[in-house]
């Protein structure tokens, strides 16, 4: 146990360490917590919490009361087990979500009704998660109880700062997935006034598509019947034989985009290991937005395949492939049972780009064609194609780390705010080229994918935040890739008939 607790220390700090009466280190407590851990029922927040202060103290806890229509146990849908094997593997129960001044006039009931009004509206808003000798379940309870704190400001005090610190005790925290609700609230006053909301949601109720029907279902007070199809029937439908045909079709399409990964040589990736391990930066660009947008108009194609194209051309002139390997992340709220339902239904799903001997036009066309088989394609047994990629890997000597996770979010509608924004490093130099900015953001214990890209918005520009280990790739290659979206892009923008470089390769596969 020595071993897995120095682990976990590394990445949750005290937090992991369960302390006796006295102080000391309860030795067996602390080794269930770490089965918990590994079981992925107990999970670290993010961030440092209130740091050296001590946390601040609610002035009240108001008992909130729900109960709302539909209850029972399965198994996790498809986009829950997507999720929270994600959770699982970042060792942390991702929170969404974050804190926002309140309108004036707001009441403490008023909140307090709000948040019964999201337990009681939303299955996923009454679920916890089991695990047992058969697996992982959803359980969802017809009704239940929970508190909202209530936080005063000191005379003299920022009430902004107070919900700050607020917001980073209870991002930090660390979550039980079996025994806590979703949700996490509180209200701060300052002079008896009520100025700003404190919430925070685990990432295993909801996406960003649940999380805007939710937004706008609460402004509304929306009281017809939640649209859609609901998390019991969702796993009750993928248990179903249709749904496991529906899943089996998928897989098919997956193995046939691997079948053609196989024909040309992996990439290749130069890891330069360092301690902390993983790594995050990004790359504002107002050069990359505008780049974007006018290869998309010019080709009459979605901006998404555009960032796909030029994602895919970076990573393939700095690996020195013609085939990329994607995973992008999609909502799956194309789908008419699933567009209204606050739940997770997005996916990551896989694309394969071939690149070679194409002009930029061309290798956007072709991004466009695969990111609509890959959405068409991203509702499945996701255990099943972390199978099929095990196989790919044990067959060609290549595993699924050779995959770049790639999530879209410029655009969409708004949503909560995702927990993984931050500020860069202050101590960390900026390179500038033209207007656009590069910086490290974090650098740390806890586990990201080997790599992945997300592209956001920024005010007059795209941000393109690349998370990675450095045991698979290097950060100068990391800082390269993200120059070198940039570049494409705007080599693209000048004239779509000019080749993008990359060169076709033989076909390796037998005949």
């Amino acid at each position: 146990m020595r071993s897995g607790i120095g682990v976990a220390e590394d990445v949750a700090g005290e937090a992991w360490l369960v302390r006796d009466a006295a102080g000391g280190l309860d030795a067996a407590a602390t080794r269930q917590r770490h089965a918990d851990f590994l079981a992925g029922v107990w999970l670290p927040g993010l961030g440092v919490g209130a740091g050296a202060q001590p946390e601040p103290l609610p002035a009240r806890r108001i008992r909130v009361t729900f109960n709302g229509p539909g209850f029972g146990r399965a198994a996790l849908t498809w986009g829950q087990r997507d999720i929270w094997a994600t959770m699982t593997r970042q060792r942390n129960w991702l929170p969404q979500g974050g804190r926002r001044p309140l309108a004036p006039g707001s009441r403490v009931e008023d909140v307090a009704a709000e948040l019964a009004y999201l337990h009681g509206r939303y299955q996923a808003m009454r679920t916890r998660l089991e695990v047992d000798e058969h697996g992982a379940w959803q359980d969802v309870a017809p009704a239940g109880e929970t508190f909202l704190d209530v936080f005063d400001t000191p005379p003299g005090q920022d009430p902004d700062t107070l919900a700050a610190r607020v917001e980073a005790v209870y991002r930090h925290r660390p979550c039980d997935l079996r025994t806590e609700w979703p949700v996490r609230m509180a209200v701060v006053r300052a002079g008896g006034v009520c100025t700003h909301l404190v919430v925070l949601m685990h990432h295993l109720a909801l996406d960003a598509g649940g999380a805007a029907v939710m937004i706008r279902e609460v402004a509304a007070r929306e009281t017809a019947e939640p649209a859609g199809m609901q998390p019991l029937e969702q796993a009750a439908w993928q248990a179903s034989e249709t749904g496991l045909r529906h899943s089996d079709r998928t897989l098919r399409y997956f193995g046939k985009a691997l079948d053609r990964l196989a024909a040309g040589p992996p990439p290749v990736l130069s890891p330069r290991p360092q301690r902390p391990r993983h790594w995050s930066g990004r790359l504002v660009s107002p050069a990359l937005a505008s780049a974007v947008a006018t290869v998309g108009a010019r080709c009459v194609v979605d901006d998404s395949a555009v960032l796909t194209a030029v994602t895919a051309i970076a990573f393939a002139r700095l690996t020195g492939t013609e085939r990329v390997l994607m995973r992008p992340r999609v909502g799956n709220r194309f789908r008419p049972a699933l567009a209204g339902v606050v739940c997770f239904a997005a996916q990551s799903g896989l694309l394969v780009l071939e690149l070679g001997g194409t002009t930029f036009d061309q290798a956007v066309d072709r991004a466009r064609g695969a990111s609509l088989a890959a959405v068409k394609n991203a509702y499945f047994d996701p255990e099943a194609l972390e199978a099929l990629l095990g196989r790919f890997a044990a067959n060609h000597g290549r595993g699924p780390e050779v995959a770049m996770f790639f999530n879209d979010r410029h655009g969409a509608e708004p949503g909560v705010e995702y927990a993984n924004t931050a500020a860069p490093n202050p101590r960390e130099p900026q390179r500038r080229r033209g207007g656009s900015v590069f910086a490290w953001l974090h650098r740390g214990p806890e586990p990201t994918e080997p790599l992945s890209v997300t592209v956001d918005d920024a005010e007059g520009a795209l941000a393109v935040s690349l998370h990675f280990d450095t045991h698979v790739v290097a950060p100068e290659a990391i800082e390269e890739l993200a120059w070198g979206i940039e570049r494409a892009a705007v080599q693209a923008a000048a004239d779509g008939d000019v080749p993008t470089g990359i060169r076709r390769t033989p076909d390796r596969r037998a005949p």
